[in-house]
C-alpha cells in the first residue's frame, strides 16, 4: 500500500508530518509513503533507514492557509494538486494534507471526482464521548454550506458503510442534527432527509437528533449539512479546550495541590478520552478514491492518527463498497 502525503501548507513543521510516517511505518511495514514537497526540506529530516520506504516528488510550491481556491486550481504545480493527480493516476492509494482546507475540498471535487449519484462528498471526522471508547461520526462539518434532503440521505448512507466495514459496527445508529427531536422541527432539507431515511429498513435510523445528546455516546452518525456540522464540530473542540484550561489553572493554586493527587487519575483519563489529537482526521466521504484532510495545525500525534484514517480506509476497501452500494440504491 502507498499513501501520498501533501506535507506542505500547514502550520507546523514539515518534521511532525515525516516523523508520523515513520512511526506509522514501524506499526504497518506494509505501507510505503510518497511524500509531496520541497525535497530539500523533507529530506533533511530523514534518516538513512527511511529511504526504504519513502520515497519524495518535489514541488517548490503549495497552497498557502489564505488561498482563493477559484485561483489555486489552475496552478498545477503546488504540492496539493500533485498529491491528488498522483492519486488519480494510480500511483497511490490514499491521500493526506493538512493545508487549505477550502482549496483541498475544491481540488478533490475537481480532480476526484464525486461518485456517481454523488452530488456532495462530505466532511467526516470522528468525535470521542462519554463512553468508554466510544465515538460518534459527524457528516458533513464542511464541505458544503448548503444540502438538501437527499445530500442528507446519501451522508447517511455512506457513513453506515463506514462504521459497518471499518469500525466493524453491525448496525450504527444514525440520527439527523436538529433544535428538536420532533419531526415537525427543521427546516425542509431535515424532513425531506428524515423521511427518506425512515424509509430504508436496511439502515438503523433514529431521528431527530439534538446537539446536547451528540457526546452521550448514544448514536454512531450524525448526519448534518456543513454548515451547521462546522459550528457544531469548532465549539465542541473549544469547549474541550476551554474545560482542560480551567483544570489547568484551578490546580496551579496551592490549596489545590492536594484535591489535584487525589484525582489526578479521574483527570488523566478526561485528558485522553477527549483528546482530539487521537482522532484528527477527516475522510473526504463520496469521492472515487480515498482522501483524508487533517487539521491545519497538525503536529505528529495527529499526523499519525489521519494516516491511521486513511490506511483503515483503504485495507477495508471502503470506496469500492460505497459505490456498490450506491448504485444498487442503498
Amino acid at each position: 500500500m502507498t499513501l501520498i502525503v501533501d506535507v506542505m501548507g500547514f502550520e507546523n513543521d514539515i518534521k511532525e508530518a515525516v516523523d508520523a510516517c515513520r512511526d506509522f511505518h514501524i506499526r504497518h511495514s506494509d505501507v510505503n509513503f510518497l511524500l509531496i514537497g520541497n525535497e530539500k526540506e523533507i529530506s533533511s529530516c530523514l534518516k538513512s533507514s527511511d529511504n526504504f520506504f519513502i520515497k519524495i516528488f518535489h514541488t517548490s510550491e503549495y497552497v498557502k492557509m489564505n488561498d482563493d481556491p477559484l485561483k489555486i486550481i489552475r496552478n498545477k504545480n503546488t504540492s496539493m494538486y500533485v498529491a491528488l493527480s498522483k492519486l488519480v493516476n494510480n500511483e497511490g492509494d490514499g491521500v493526506l494534507s493538512a493545508g487549505n482546507t477550502g482549496c483541498f475540498v475544491a481540488l478533490s471535487y475537481l480532480l476526484v471526482k464525486p461518485i456517481n449519484n454523488i452530488s456532495k462528498p462530505g466532511f467526516m471526522p470522528c468525535i470521542p464521548t462519554i463512553k468508554n471508547n466510544k465515538n460518534i461520526y459527524l457528516i458533513d462539518v464542511g464541505a458544503n454550506k448548503e444540502c438538501n434532503g437527499n445530500d442528507l440521505y446519501n451522508f447517511a448512507l455512506m457513513a453506515n458503510l463506514y462504521c459497518k466495514n471499518v469500525c466493524k459496527i453491525d448496525s450504527p445508529k444514525i440520527g439527523i442534527l436538529n433544535i428538536g427531536a420532533e419531526e415537525t422541527k427543521g427546516f425542509d432539507f431535515h424532513k425531506d432527509g428524515n423521511e427518506l431515511l425512515k424509509q430504508n429498513k436496511k439502515i438503523n435510523y433514529v431521528g431527530f437528533v439534538e446537539p446536547r445528546e451528540i457526546m452521550r455516546g448514544n448514536i454512531d452518525i450524525l448526519v448534518c449539512d456543513g454548515y451547521s456540522g462546522n459550528l457544531v464540530l469548532k465549539t465542541l473542540e473549544g469547549s474541550l479546550k476551554s474545560v482542560a484550561l480551567v483544570l489547568k489553572n484551578s490546580y496551579k493554586k496551592i490549596f489545590n495541590w492536594l484535591g489535584f493527587i487525589f484525582s489526578l487519575g479521574v483527570i488523566k483519563k478526561i485528558v485522553k478520552t477527549f483528546d482530539y489529537k487521537r482522532n484528527a482526521g477527516a475522510l473526504v466521504i463520496g469521492l472515487n478514491k480515498t482522501v483524508v484532510k487533517t487539521h491545519g495545525s497538525a503536529d505528529k500525534k495527529q499526523f499519525y492518527s489521519s494516516l491511521e484514517m486513511l490506511y483503515n480506509c483503504v485495507k477495508n476497501d471502503i470506496i469500492n463498497k460505497i459505490k456498490e452500494s450506491i448504485n444498487n440504491n442503498g
